[in-house]
């Protein structure tokens, strides 16, 4: 300890007060002394003590009392506990163990005994006076990762795209965050006055290297935009289908280049064709879509599955195509959503999704997803812990 150490002496016969004071005093410690145990905690209460030597038996509140109430009170550091003690009974030193006391006195007082006792005393007191630093220390460096992670969450939420529309297309959604960075991200634009682009993706894990994957994911789909409208232009251009399966096969190879955390995303990816009323979804790793034909028809899981994206060199990926005809719906959405558990540890469920936004078809897709985002957190009754995201289109 860099400071003296601060000394309680607790006995009722004024000449041991006196003695231990004295030698204790003469070791540069500084002393306070009380004659009970009611005394004692009182001057506990204030703080500041590093050690109390205390006798066994005193009026008022004996030594063990004071160790348990001792023990009892808050506060981060550690008071050393001496007991003076004429017993040496089993019993009486197990009873003793058990109240909080760390160290046995003998009577008749032996100081030089007193003086070794209090090296052992010293020691532990220093090493709890060091974990004290280190805990502040860490707890400092936690404070400012928090902080520093919870505004790169607010960042990442930042990046996500308003409600929109699109010509005959609307897009909605619906997003609950965990308390973690990372997790999932959604973005839909257009690529030309034909053509749009749209995708849900989930990173594996979280935290800042989960979150930079995100970012890199939203930057390059958004970045590839030109080169996705000049192949779609091209008169015999190898379609919507190989086009879309060939944004998520790029993605792969970049993530693959510049990813040396083992981590991953699943995706559902999406181009639209507004003339034609058709998209082509791409599944990597990803639940399936889910696609009603028409206002208040059942939703049907529409795409194919495929390997995450950044796992494998050649991951093949295709593209299922769709028809979006007027009242035509589509919803991507995250595994948070059906693997999200309530208190009896009971998931949500595919099913429990598919029917309430098919119990919601018929109303406007804005409130169809402030239903299910309601609905979750009272399913959910605490904290997420994962993001649950649904992205949905109506064709009007």
């Amino acid at each position: 300890m860099t400071r003296p150490v601060r000394a309680l002496v607790v006995d009722d016969d004024p000449l041991i007060l006196a003695l231990l004071g004295a030698f204790l005093r003469s070791r540069g410690y500084e002393v306070d002394t009380c004659e009970d145990g009611e005394a004692a905690l009182g001057r506990l209460r204030q703080g500041g003590i590093d050690l109390v030597v205390t006798d066994r038996h005193m009026p008022r509140m004996d030594g063990l009392e004071l160790c348990r109430a001792m023990r009892a009170l808050p506060g981060d550091g550690y008071v050393y506990c001496i007991m003076l003690t004429a017993s040496v009974e089993e019993k009486s030193l197990v009873d003793a163990m058990e109240a909080g006391v760390d160290d046995f006195l003998g009577k008749p007082l032996r100081l030089g005994e007193l003086g070794g006792r209090l090296h052992a005393a010293e020691r532990m007191l220093s090493l709890h006076a060091g974990l004290a630093s280190r805990n502040r220390e860490l707890a400092e460096a936690y404070g400012q990762l928090s902080r520093d992670l919870g505004l790169a969450r607010v960042l990442q939420v930042g990046q996500l795209p308003p409600p929109g529309s699109f010509g005959p297309v609307r897009f909605e959604w619906m997003f609950e965050a965990s308390g973690f960075v990372g997790g999932d991200i959604f973005d839909f634009f257009a690529i030309d006055e034909r053509h749009l682009c749209f995708y849900l993706a989930d990173v594996s894990g979280h935290g800042v290297a989960a979150a930079m994957i995100a970012f890199h994911a939203q930057h390059q789909l958004r970045a590839s935009a030109q080169q996705l409208a000049a192949a779609l232009a091209r008169p015999r251009g190898p379609g919507l289908r190989a086009v879309a399966a060939g944004v998520v096969t790029e993605l792969n190879r970049r993530l693959l280049q510049m990813n040396e955390s083992g981590l991953y995303l699943t995706m559902a990816f999406g181009l639209l064709d507004l003339r034609e009323r058709q998209a082509a979804l791409v599944h990597a790793g990803h639940p399936p879509s889910l696609l009603a034909a028409a206002a208040g028809a059942a939703f049907q899981a529409v795409g194919e599955p495929g390997v995450p994206v950044g796992i494998l060199e050649e991951p093949a990926y295709e593209a299922s195509l769709v028809t979006l005809a007027p009242g035509a719906r589509l919803a991507l959405y995250s595994d948070g959503i059906t693997d999200c558990r309530n208190a009896r540890e009971a998931a949500f469920g595919d099913q429990r999704l598919r029917q309430l936004l098919r119990e919601e078809g018929a109303t406007a897709l804005a409130a169809s997803c402030s239903r299910l985002q309601s609905t979750l957190r009272d399913w959910r009754g605490r904290e997420f812990e994962d993001d649950v995201t649904l992205l949905a289109l109506e064709v009007h």
